[in-house]
């Protein structure tokens, strides 16, 4: 057995003794809190208790309760702080963090949490971007810091089909009642947009199909991704778009053949409800009552709807006339000219010599020079010859470079499948409904013939 030094001895027994005697009292030792022994940590420093509480605010009862902020149409951070009486002095810390600048892209009906101190700073503030993306700020000694925390949502493929038919007449409703949501009905007409004008082609038995992502997170759709591959029979003809990446990391849309359906010019440069003159070169002018070549087209639409550039170019005049009104006309390269009439005014920025992409805003719908209403006068040149916009061919951009044709091939076969397998079972879901039909035996109540 070891030996230990009688005052080591002397020592132990000393302390066996205080122990003994506070075992006997009736005190509250055991029970007092102690930071040190619940919360172990490493040479602590005075506030490091209150970093705790940031973040777990919840398990903090001596924290004040949760705010939540609510935004309203009109809303801004220093409006919600200001009705919330929240430091204002706080909230320009906040916002002068690094990843603070989402907080000024606030939108109605989205929530900001907000954790106080006891003594009314601001402790924690959390925002939730999207459903995949939050932004937290947290007070840490003394000093404010902006995360954003990402969730990675899970991705789920999806195929649907619809069909345009005299109760859903329009790519909308249609789509609607297939299931799509608004962006993908949206994101749908402007992959077509260059070979389909959905206000003026859709007829009766058209129809579509479309391969995406659904992002799923915790079990719960939260949004769509990407479309993938989509069909559109119209008039008889199919259109198809497929995505693909490229080897330098350019992503775009293709037929089966690796052409681009992305043209160099848009097929309808506004949002329409109707033609209101087509192109004519026979035409009798409604004001002047005096055959006149009508040399475009008319796009009757709402006045102040927006008039989008319809490829890339340089702005050569943006002007007003008595005829034309305020017109805006752009060069695209050396073969191609475009020119927009009677616009109510100019998109900002919009002058002569300016550079204007595909589908910027040039200027807005109107009724200036000789008008009877609210239109778009829409002109396309070729070699300064006029040609009519809803037949001119219309070039197209880059297409898969041969080299990469087998690659694409390979990367879009799957969703071709999926969205060939999509069509067959409609089309089969169609036929058993109509059968089912013609074999529906009269109802029992329903007049028998001869009675």
């Amino acid at each position: 057995m070891r030996k230990y030094p009688s005052t080591h001895l002397k020592l132990a027994a000393l302390l066996v003794a205080i122990c003994a005697a506070l075992a006997l009292l009736n005190t509250t030792v055991e029970t007092e809190p102690s930071v040190a022994v619940t919360i172990p940590l490493p040479a602590a420093e005075p506030d490091q208790s209150v970093a705790i509480k940031t973040n777990q605010p919840e398990t903090a009862p001596d924290l004040p309760q949760i705010i939540r902020l609510t935004v309203k149409d009109g809303d801004n951070l220093s409006s919600l702080f200001a009705k919330a009486r929240l430091s204002a002095g706080d909230l320009q810390r906040i916002l002068n963090t690094e990843n603070a600048d989402a907080l000024a892209e606030l939108r109605p009906g989205q929530n900001i949490d907000i954790q106080e101190t006891a003594t009314g700073r601001i402790q924690q503030l959390r925002y939730m971007i999207s459903p995949t993306k939050t932004l937290i700020t947290t007070l840490t000694k003394g000093q404010y810091q902006t995360t954003i925390e990402q969730a990675q949502p899970d991705i789920l493929l999806k195929a649907l089909h619809g069909r345009i038919s005299k109760t859903h007449p329009s790519l909308y409703h249609a789509g609607k009642q297939a299931g799509l949501s608004d962006n993908l009905i949206m994101a749908m007409a402007n992959l077509f947009q260059w070979d389909i004008s959905f206000a003026l082609d859709l007829r009766e038995g058209d129809q579509f199909t479309i391969v995406f992502e659904a992002l799923q997170l915790n079990g719960k759709l939260i949004d769509d991704g990407n479309i993938l591959a989509a069909s559109f029979v119209n008039l008889g003809e199919t259109h198809e778009a497929l995505r693909y990446t490229n080897l330098k990391g350019e992503t775009g849309y293709f037929d089966y053949n690796g052409e681009s359906l992305h043209k160099a010019f848009l097929r309808d440069p506004v949002h329409f409800s109707h033609v209101s003159s087509s192109f004519n070169l026979k035409r009798k002018h409604p004001i002047l009552k005096r055959t006149m070549p009508h040399r475009g087209i008319d796009y009757a639409a709402n006045r102040g709807t927006p008039v989008r550039a319809a490829g890339d170019g340089k702005i050569l005049k943006a002007e007003r006339n008595q005829a034309s009104g305020n017109f805006v006309v752009i060069q695209h390269g050396e073969q191609y000219t475009t020119k927009y009439l009677h616009l109510s005014k100019f998109a900002k920025g919009i002058s002569a010599s300016k550079k204007v992409q595909q589908g910027q805003t040039i200027g807005y719908v109107g009724a200036t020079g000789l008008a009877t209403g609210p239109h778009l006068h829409y002109e396309f040149l070729v070699g300064g010859v006029h040609r009519n916009p809803r037949t001119v061919s219309l070039p197209n951009a880059a297409a898969v470079t041969p080299s990469e044709m087998q690659l694409f091939k390979d990367q879009v076969s799957p969703w071709v499948t999926l969205l060939q397998a999509t069509l067959a079972a409609s089309e089969r879901s169609v036929e058993q409904s109509g059968l089912a039909m013609k074999q529906t035996p009269p109802h029992k109540n329903a007049a028998s013939p001869g009675l």
